[in-house]
């Protein structure tokens, strides 16, 4: 009986009603005078990692318990936070290291109260009182949350920088063209160009991809899984697939699959600014409010 529950709470978290959302430790957040105010430097932890799965790939602990949950099923997590412990993050996809966002406010809310930090949202407000229900809200209204979102999003912009020059300045990058199995040694503009020349698949420029190795990994096992680049279909064989590809020129990379969006080095700069300009909005929209 959870899950209707659940998603009926979601769906009114999503309306985000005023008349149920009490500020932060009970107190108006627009009548608060230290809002902007953080006293020490946020800590972010060195080694987001932490535990590991038993496949080896980096897991995420639950920020109130000791379940851990896979990188890769962030989703899961959230789902796990709403159902056992009523927390809902806001505007998740934007944080740029969920990792190190987890892993800090499971040390925060282990040293002061959730409500010091996160809005409550009465749900079935009107019902009797054993049918109403609490959720808690974390959100960048929350200068500290803001603050750290920030934080975390110039980080990655900066590891992901350092990467890019390095793969730009590596001399010794070993690739397979995906359709003729040539051999390519040197700097990976010499692979990426040879496809977009050769085989008219273009991927971007070379200076404008990021973890190289890994892109063409993924998209190599795509091929080898037998299935189109380009509308995600599978066939039958290879050559199936090769003609396919050729005939109706999908000899590239679906621009709607968003997993590709880690490669490409402008869309960290887009989420940075994006980050900006929602922060500028807001701060706008308060000062219209009180004038």
């Amino acid at each position: 009986m959870a899950a209707p529950k659940t998603q009926g709470a979601v769906a009114r978290l999503k309306e985000r009603d005023d008349a149920n959302l009490i500020g932060v430790g009970g107190v108006d957040r627009e009548d608060s005078n230290s809002e902007d105010c953080i006293l020490e430097p946020l800590s972010l932890p060195e080694s987001p990692g932490g535990t590991t799965t038993l496949d080896g790939s980096p897991s995420v602990p639950c920020i109130f318990c000791e379940e851990h949950f896979p990188v890769a099923e962030q989703d899961k997590l959230l789902k796990h936070m709403i159902i056992e412990h009523k927390l809902v993050i806001a505007d998740v996809k934007l944080v740029a290291d969920f990792q190190r966002y987890i892993l800090y406010w499971r040390k925060r809310f282990t040293e002061q109260p959730i409500t010091d930090f996160c809005s409550v949202i009465r749900i079935n407000s009107t019902a009797p009182l054993e049918e109403q229900d609490n959720y808690f809200l974390l959100c960048d209204v929350l200068p500290e949350d803001r603050i750290l979102r920030e934080e975390l999003q110039k980080q990655r912009l900066k590891e992901i920088l350092e990467q890019q020059q390095q793969e730009r300045n590596d001399t010794n990058f070993h690739g397979i063209c995906m359709f003729c199995n040539e051999e390519f040694l040197g700097n990976r503009s010499v692979l990426l160009n040879h496809m977009a020349r050769e085989h008219a698949f273009n991927i971007g420029l070379p200076d404008n991809i990021v973890n190289c190795n890994e892109f063409l990994c993924m998209l190599q096992k795509k091929l080898d899984n037998l299935q189109c680049l380009y509308c995600e279909k599978n066939f039958r064989d290879k050559n199936t697939l090769k003609d396919h590809m050729r005939k109706k020129q999908h000899r590239r990379i679906n621009p709607k699959n968003r997993e590709y969006d880690r490669f490409y080095v402008i869309n960290y700069l887009v989420r940075l600014s994006f980050r900006n300009l929602k922060f500028n909005c807001n701060t706008t929209n308060k000062f219209l409010k009180a004038n």
